[in-house]
């Protein structure tokens, strides 16, 4: 296994927040699956999740090749999590497409926030 690509990503969690009270469910519609929003709502800080989810589709953005170049829909990164609570990504349309393109065969991603703060990384791998 080869990494391919690394992203990194940062969110101001209060800025965010402020974009979600100001925009509505049609701003988050634009950004994020019915799946990662569900996921959000069943949280204590929803603003929080959400932001990491936010910084999640960055990174991994920036470590698909050519993904900061081409023109990715916030739906193809879907930042999912699994029954413990750990991301996981889904990638659809123009992201799984850069997948196959280049042979990748899986992305990593790690997200941790606090009231302030939402981080990410990313990092795409190749086998052989």
């Amino acid at each position: 296994m080869s990494v391919q690509g690394i992203g990194i990503d940062v969110v101001d969690v209060k800025r965010f927040r402020r974009l979600v009270e100001k925009r509505g469910h049609s701003f988050l519609r634009k950004i994020f699956t019915e799946n990662e929003i569900e996921y959000a709502k069943s949280k204590k800080f929803f603003a929080a999740h959400m932001a990491g989810k936010f910084s999640a589709k960055e990174s991994v953005k920036k470590a698909l090749p050519e993904g900061a170049r081409v023109g990715l829909n916030w739906a193809d990164i879907e930042i999912l999590n699994q029954p413990d609570g750990k991301p996981y990504v889904r990638l659809h349309g123009r992201a799984e497409k850069i997948m196959r393109e280049f042979a990748l065969t899986r992305v990593f991603v790690s997200v941790s926030h606090t009231d302030d703060i939402a981080t990410s990384n990313a990092m795409v791998v190749k086998d052989g």
